[in-house]
């Protein structure tokens, strides 16, 4: 399921990119063309699921106007505060049971590696348009990384099967480390404008989500593991 959903995010830029390439009216076009289809599908796999799901049909009884009555009068005899107390401690109650699993430190890594411009984003795209590369060369940049993150779906499944998520996920985030520092030396040692600067810096990142999907799917791993037996 991963690899399909990764397929179909990396899919989608790398054929606007290629139709960006021949006309941007037409890449206009064409995602205009099919977001307004798929909100037809999307709305009917809503409904879908809606009637699939018969705990999604239950609503809460309305008040009637007695009961209305009666709750402002125990309103009147009670604080606030206490209500108020509850109502903060049940909102804090997930984020408590959060930090209190024992994946909770892997789960928050894995966010906070998406908290990065070192990927075929907006702002890596426009760096490569401005040192020199057309936006062929970028559609053809972004196969190579699709293919590269592709892989890491099929390497991470053989390692963990070998030595285990734990281990595997620190292999796969040493691994993403050292590709995303020997990509950034030479880009802050030279010239951030040279295209050959800016291919390795491409290179160095596209390796790099081979073990950024790697360690995903090892602590999505231990996150199933961990609610499974919870």
């Amino acid at each position: 399921m991963r690899r399909i959903d990764l397929f179909c995010k990396l899919l989608a830029p790398v054929f606007i990119s290629l139709i960006d390439s021949i006309s941007t009216r037409y890449a206009i076009w064409t995602v205009f063309t099919l977001n307004t289809a798929s909100v037809l599908v999307e709305y009917m796999a809503i409904a879908q699921v809606y009637q699939s799901v018969p705990a999604l049909t239950k609503t809460q009884a309305p008040t009637t106007q007695a009961d209305d009555i009666n709750n402002e009068s125990d309103d009147a005899h009670h604080s606030a505060s206490p209500k108020v107390l509850h109502s903060l401690s049940e909102s804090l109650a997930p984020w408590k049971e959060y930090i209190a699993s024992p994946v909770f430190l892997a789960s928050l890594a894995l966010s906070l590696l998406y908290l990065t411009v070192l990927s075929f984003g907006a702002t890596m795209v426009t760096y490569l348009l401005s040192t020199g590369f057309t936006s062929l060369q970028v559609s053809y940049m972004r196969i190579g990384s699709v293919i590269a993150e592709l892989s890491g779906t099929w390497t991470a499944p053989m390692i963990m099967n070998r030595i285990g998520p734990i281990r595997s996920g620190l292999w796969f985030l040493n691994w993403q480390f050292a590709c995303v520092a020997a990509a950034a030396v030479p880009f802050v040692a030279w010239d951030s404008s040279s295209r050959f600067v800016a291919g390795t810096l491409i290179a160095g990142v596209a390796l790099s989500r081979v073990g950024l999907w790697g360690f995903d799917l090892s602590v999505q791993f231990l996150v199933q593991e961990v609610s499974e037996f919870a």
